[in-house]
């Protein structure tokens, strides 16, 4: 089933946000998932579809639409997109119906002749290329992740860059910079707290800045976290930030023994999904989830789910 959602943003914004989205699907395909649930198109069996859901299916599928648009160009694309409409509106849309409906419309575009529909659509892991970005939103923030990790590896000056400025995508898309430059390395606990006296993270009311600032803080080893990590994670439920939290904490020398307490102690506050999910990670027991196991919503639910192809956030440009 093929889902696209049309937004309208400018197209920096929209691949600044894109770039975003990449971020997301690399954490995911390497720290969250599976391996065989990393394609766009899976293969359930009697798999739980709880255990399937993740980010994949969205920011890969968006990448492969995004692909497709530039192999054939946006106003080619445009008219794909309106005579997909009116052809499926109301209607449910398997993968290869899909592909065999773009493959035909493009019939005579040899810029897709030879598209690996078996790559992006089977193959699990990262797509097999990355689309084209615009990058000029996102070059100031990527600088200022060099910046700080250059302070930490280097012990150069604190740069004084104000992003007080910012927007919070500015910002977010610095944290995520910083992440990933810090994947093998965590930041020494001078910088973190040279940070924390220059911006302030760990007060910030945006969910988005403080889950990115308290991962890299739970990388560090930084106790001084630890009460904003268990406040975070017991005042709101997404799974997209509860499950990495609860995660990183556990496998954390600090707050390996707190993450299973925390979550013991407030897993009624949780949707079922999010708590099963949880306490799989956590290798705990949750009977919550028992009616999710048994009842037909599951039954229903792994029906529905063997038939997704790509559920994607198409946001699309203003011409």
């Amino acid at each position: 089933m093929l889902t696209i959602y049309r937004i309208s943003f400018t197209a920096d914004s929209f691949d600044f946000d894109a770039i975003g989205g990449w971020k997301h699907l690399s954490d995911t395909v390497k720290h969250e998932m599976p391996r065989e649930l990393t394609s766009l198109v899976l293969n359930m069996g009697d798999m739980d579809p709880d255990e399937a859901y993740s980010s994949v299916a969205y920011e890969k599928g968006c990448n492969l639409l995004y692909t497709l648009e530039q192999k054939v160009g946006s106003p080619a694309f445009e008219k794909f997109f309106q005579a997909y409409i009116q052809t499926f509106a109301s209607k449910t849309v398997t993968s290869e119906e899909f592909r065999a409906y773009f493959n035909a419309h493009f019939k005579n575009n040899e810029a897709v002749k030879d598209f690996d529909w078996e790559a992006w659509l089977y193959a699990p892991g990262m797509p097999p290329s990355k689309p084209h970005y615009d990058t000029t939103l996102a070059e100031a923030s990527e600088r200022l992740a060099i910046a700080w990790y250059e302070v930490d590896r280097s012990g150069k000056m604190v740069p004084s860059v104000n992003v007080k400025l910012w927007s919070s995508n500015q910002i977010t898309c610095f944290l995520d910079a910083l992440l990933d430059l810090c994947d093998n390395q965590p930041l020494k606990l001078e910088t973190l707290n040279a940070m924390k006296q220059q911006y302030g993270f760990e007060s910030t009311k945006n969910a988005e800045i403080l889950f990115r600032y308290c991962s890299l803080a739970i990388a560090s080893e930084d106790e001084s976290i630890i009460p904003v990590v268990v406040r975070f994670l017991t005042t709101q439920g997404r799974m997209k930030f509860t499950r990495p939290l609860y995660k990183a904490l556990y496998r954390s020398k600090m707050g390996s023994d707190l993450a299973v307490t925390t979550f013991l102690g407030h897993k009624h506050i949780y949707h079922p999904i999010c708590a099963k999910m949880v306490a799989s990670d956590l290798s705990v027991t949750d009977d919550s989830s028992a009616f999710w196991k048994t009842s037909s919503f599951r039954v229903s639910v792994a029906v529905a789910s063997a038939a997704v192809v790509v559920g994607v956030i198409m946001m699309r440009r203003k011409k």
